[in-house]
């Protein structure tokens, strides 16, 4: 009978024993590979010299499991292995919440850097039990997948929850690298890109306002990944001004009616290369003018403005430049007329 032992890396130390009692955390279950994890090893084990220690796994000893190498592995089991206090038998994950490695989901910030993030006025929604939809997976290299786990949700749309990078293996599963994600879950689409010499993880959402919630646009959030932690940094000016989490919207409008009844709208453009890990953000801002006298003709270009804003990940956080958006609302966005000459 294959046996199961459960090795992590927790603050520098490995470790290996067996798994003597896993009911509370999977309980029963009716896949083949689900059904061998929760056999437990009569003996203790001895650990493994490996190349790259995983900071946590499930791994079943010997290939018997097949769900594994056909990588069809069901959320539940996913929700068992990344988080730490998952009750598979009620769904519901007991707070607070932690990881596989042991590590809070959610972490108390020291002040200084909480006021730079911005502490989210969103109210968290009751527990429930998890399902299939609060899995987000993403293949990436060979039998390694990005997952997202949001396992709580608030009620502007937002879900929080351990994200990973996850291998499948001969012996089950490891993780490779693991951290917290906090980003808008609606229609959230998540991928690596180069940043430097490593890696961070890009993740797109639509943020739809309750107001308007069918006009939506289109966010992108990075977290770099420094060594095997995805860690959330700040968005920073040269200067050290922080500019808030690195979150952006992608595209976004705005109009105002000017004195004389003309229209004006301001319309921003984003988009992100990261070209050899060198990122750099483009920002286009173009002002449009709608006659009130000739409402059928098109519009008229009267401001644009394309900014390059680098990002780079340094120990302050991600540094960039000042963009355009808020210095062209300020500077045109008064509902007054200017003079002729100024046009």
């Amino acid at each position: 009978m294959p046996k199961l032992a459960v090795r992590g890396r927790v603050g520098g130390r490995n470790r290996c024993s067996p798994l003597t009692a896993v009911s509370d955390t999977l309980g029963p279950v009716k896949s083949r590979f689900a059904a061998t994890l929760l056999v437990a090893a009569a003996t203790a084990c001895k650990p493994e010299v490996e190349s790259e220690l995983p900071i946590c796994a499930d791994e079943v000893l010997g290939e018997e499991a097949e769900e594994t190498q056909a990588g069809a592995i069901p959320a539940q089991t996913w929700f068992g292995v990344l988080l730490k206090n998952y009750n598979r038998r009620t769904g519901i994950v007991q707070s607070p919440l932690k990881d596989c490695s042991g590590r809070a989901v959610e972490v108390e910030l020291p002040p200084e850097r909480a006021k730079c993030l911005g502490a989210s006025a969103a109210a968290p929604l009751p527990d429930r039990a998890l399902t299939d939809g609060d899995l987000l997976e993403t293949p990436i290299e060979g039998s390694r997948s990005l997952l997202w786990v949001r396992a709580k949700r608030f009620d502007n749309g937002d879900a929080l929850g351990p994200v990973a990078i996850t291998e499948l293996t001969k012996r089950g599963v490891a993780v490779r690298a693991i951290g917290a994600l906090r980003a808008h879950e609606n229609r959230a689409r998540m991928r690596l890109e180069p940043m430097g010499s490593g890696k961070v993880l890009v993740v797109e959402s639509d943020l739809c306002p309750k107001d308007n919630p069918k006009k939506c646009s289109r966010v992108m959030r990075l977290v770099p990944l420094q060594g095997d932690l995805f860690t959330e940094q700040a968005l920073v000016l040269d200067d050290g001004s922080c500019l808030g989490p690195v979150q952006f919207e992608l595209f976004r409008e705005q109009e105002v009616t000017l004195a004389n009844g003309d229209l004006r709208r301001f319309e921003l453009t984003r988009n992100v290369d990261f070209t050899d890990g060198n990122v750099v953000m483009t920002e286009t801002v173009v002002i449009k003018d709608r006659s009130a006298r000739a409402p059928d003709e098109p519009p008229a270009v009267f401001r644009n403005a394309t900014v390059q804003r680098p990002l780079q990940l340094e120990a302050r956080g991600i540094v960039t430049k000042p963009g355009v958006w808020e210095k062209m609302l300020a500077d045109f966005g008064s509902v007054s007329v200017l003079p002729a000459k100024e046009k």
